[in-house]
């Protein structure tokens, strides 16, 4: 059996010591006695998360998909991430209605594309409007403890594996 995640940087595991063993995907992988595919990278954007994902069900189909959405302030451009901090020339004239209706648009496309059990998730953006939406990561690792950059450590990605076990 085998689990695909994918998303940004709370995801990946940032600010754990050992993210492959710690970030809540391999804890859900590990409970749900699955393999695990964890795509998420630090600063990866919406774009990212949906090339990535129609790139590896090319080639695998997972028994369960878990996607934890960014803000949709990021863009990829030819494979590289952009955000605010890493490229503010890209957002000088960024439209940021724009980016939220290209969003939810990536969301429903996604959510219709995708034939295996899956589970939305955000970080820290407004609740999905859509059956497979369960959560924000925020919210469930929101009273543990955080990094110097805002992360959640091994405490809260403990919370938020509990919380996606409850919807699986």
């Amino acid at each position: 059996m085998l689990l695909y995640t994918t998303g940004d940087s709370f995801t990946y595991g940032v600010e754990l010591d050992k993210p492959e063993k710690q970030a809540w995907p391999r804890l859900v992988a590990d409970r749900l006695g699955y393999k695990l595919i964890n795509l998420a990278k630090p600063g990866a954007s919406n774009d990212y998360i949906i090339r990535t994902t129609v790139e590896f069900l090319e080639t695998r189909t997972p028994d369960i998909a878990i996607i934890a959405w960014t803000t949709p302030h990021r863009v990829e451009i030819n494979e590289i991430q952009c955000t605010p901090n890493s490229h503010p020339d890209v957002f000088e004239t960024w439209n940021h209605h724009g980016a939220e209706i290209k969003f939810q648009t990536q969301v429903k496309l996604l959510d219709k594309y995708l034939t295996m059990p899956h589970y939305f998730v955000v970080g820290w953006e407004d609740p999905l409007d859509i059956p497979c939406y369960i959560g924000r990561l925020v919210e469930w690792a929101y009273d543990a403890p955080r990094g110097p950059d805002g992360h959640p450590l091994e405490e809260g990605h403990k919370l938020i594996a509990d919380e996606i076990l409850k919807h699986i």
